[in-house]
């Protein structure tokens, strides 16, 4: 890993609170698909159903323990939680936009600013620090995402 990449790694932990004992996790959930493709190296996809799993159920106890103890009551609040919009409003929250490595494309067309994008990048992270540091970890990072 180059020394430019390793700064951007730190000030991204730095920003997410969470210090990664396998910093390549992060690069990785931080690589779209399209960057993968024009330069041969690993994408945040595999990262990205294990965090959206790890987000359903750490937003799912944080509804029981507010409170919330009907399944409709719980669905609903979890939903608009973890949605496009409420996951892109945490990335631009923490400031993770201009960390996140884009294709050509997808500079040319300011994708950093889309909801979808962003949102796939969170599931991503929290897939990552699933990964790296296990179930306490992640739902410690969960709950500061959505508490601040």
């Amino acid at each position: 890993m180059s020394w430019k990449i390793m700064l951007n790694i730190d000030s991204i932990e730095t920003t997410l609170g969470y210090q990664f004992k396998n910093q390549s996790l992060l690069d990785q959930a931080l690589t779209t698909k399209a960057y993968s493709n024009e330069h041969e190296c690993r994408n945040q996809s595999e990262f990205q159903t294990i965090g959206d799993a790890v987000l359903k159920l750490v937003l799912t106890e944080k509804m029981m323990l507010n409170g919330n103890s009907t399944r409709g009551a719980i669905t609903i609040q979890r939903s608009e939680a973890e949605k496009k919009e409420g996951l892109a409003l945490v990335a631009k929250k923490l400031g993770i936009t201009h960390h996140i490595k884009l294709g050509k494309g997808q500079l040319i067309q300011n994708h950093v600013e889309s909801d979808h994008l962003l949102a796939e990048t969170m599931e991503a992270i929290a897939g990552a620090i699933y990964l790296d540091g296990g179930f306490d970890n992640t739902k410690n990072q969960i709950a500061m995402w959505f508490d601040e």
